[in-house]
């Protein structure tokens, strides 16, 4: 089989590949990339922000950031920012923003998805995720 003639003409086959397009960025299918393990790399806390002196109590927001990497090569990285709130009388790690990545999703006919879209659909990945207690016990150990 010539990989490359066979690859150019069935997209599908293309799209089960992993690899850098000339942009950089890492173009594959949300099938795909859902079936591709990441490990955590860090996370971190943010550094905190000059609080405003005022009269009575202040709430504090502790937030942070977290970075995954792909077992694959190329390596994909996927990174977000995070918060702790207590709002909910629990301290829950929650997704903040849009995520950072070298990922360009696209559909089965290997048509770019845009960023806005593939941001969108990274975001419910993520929220998918167990990716909380990770990045809890990453912190406690690196911040004891």
């Amino acid at each position: 089989m010539n990989s490359e003639t066979d690859a150019d003409s069935y997209p599908s086959i293309r799209m089960s590949m992993i690899t850098l397009s000339d942009d950089s960025y890492i173009r594959l299918t949300l099938k795909t990339f859902i079936v591709t393990p990441l490990v955590h790399l860090l996370s971190a806390l943010d550094d905190d922000k000059p609080i405003t002196p005022q009269v009575g109590a202040n709430i504090s927001r502790i937030s942070g950031y977290t970075e995954w990497l792909s077992t694959t090569a190329p390596i994909i990285t996927l990174g977000w920012d995070w918060e702790l709130d207590a709002s909910q009388g629990q301290l829950l790690y929650v997704r903040l923003g849009a995520p950072r990545s070298n990922i360009m999703l696209v559909n089965a006919m290997a048509h770019d998805l845009g960023p806005i879209k593939t941001s969108m659909l990274l975001e419910t990945v993520i929220d998918a995720l167990a990716w909380q207690r990770e990045i809890h016990q990453y912190i406690v150990i690196r911040y004891a």
